[in-house]
């Protein structure tokens, strides 16, 4: 596990975009993990700008996204924020996009086939994630028990079906990003804090190859 800690939230979403495409870089055919939330839209923008600019192929690597909302209608789904972003403006392959089903009538076959397919693909070879204030991680929140594999969570904005714990941890690297003065109590529990469901973000410094980016606001009490 490592801390990196930058001046401010852009240079750590920076940070973020060049660890990424060092990824692509080094392993042409590498498979990601792609979480979503507001503060990775300067990263994600980051490397679609890359892309554009010639210095990232995509063609060879295989994107799994974290979540997606259930029965989301198009506009709203994490897919097509996804897209908007970053995957519709880079040269991925339509075959190389797989997103956990957001419309199923038997979930268990869904978590365990997105889970199947992961493994399938050979494991992830690196996940990008935003951890939440609350130390939630994709939309895994905390509780005395968490599901350590895909499943479905019930969330506040409703069901989501999500990447678990130990499929994060799976991982054979993690970025993981932390920024705002309001993720600075959560930073401080999960550097200094048990290793607790309660704090799923927690787990993540037991990950070899974990980077945290962290920005002044988010590590001033770490």
């Amino acid at each position: 596990m490592s801390i990196l800690v930058y001046k401010d939230k852009t240079l750590a979403g920076a940070a973020a975009s060049t660890l990424l495409a060092a990824q692509i870089i080094e392993k042409p055919a590498c498979t990601l993990g792609l979480d979503f939330a507001d503060e990775l839209l300067p990263t994600y923008r980051a490397l679609a700008r890359m892309s554009r600019d010639g210095l990232l192929d995509w063609s060879d690597v295989r994107v799994f996204g974290l979540s997606e909302r259930v029965r989301a209608d198009e506009q709203n789904s994490i897919e097509s924020q996804l897209d908007a972003v970053l995957l519709s403006q880079v040269n991925l392959e339509k075959g190389n996009k797989l997103m956990p089903d957001a419309d199923a009538s038997d979930w268990s076959v869904v978590c365990s086939g997105y889970e199947d397919e992961i493994l399938d693909a050979g494991g992830l070879d690196c996940v990008i994630l935003n951890i939440a204030s609350d130390g939630s991680v994709a939309f895994n929140i905390g509780a005395q028990e968490i599901a350590p594999v895909t499943h479905v969570e019930r969330t506040a904005g409703g069901r989501v079906v999500t990447a678990g714990i130990a499929t994060i941890m799976a991982a054979k690297k993690i970025i993981a990003l932390i920024t705002g003065e309001d993720k600075a109590d959560i930073a401080c529990s999960i550097f200094h804090g048990p290793v607790t469901p309660l704090v799923p973000a927690s787990y993540l410094q037991l990950h070899a190859n974990a980077v945290f980016l962290l920005d002044d606001d988010a590590a001033k009490l770490i």
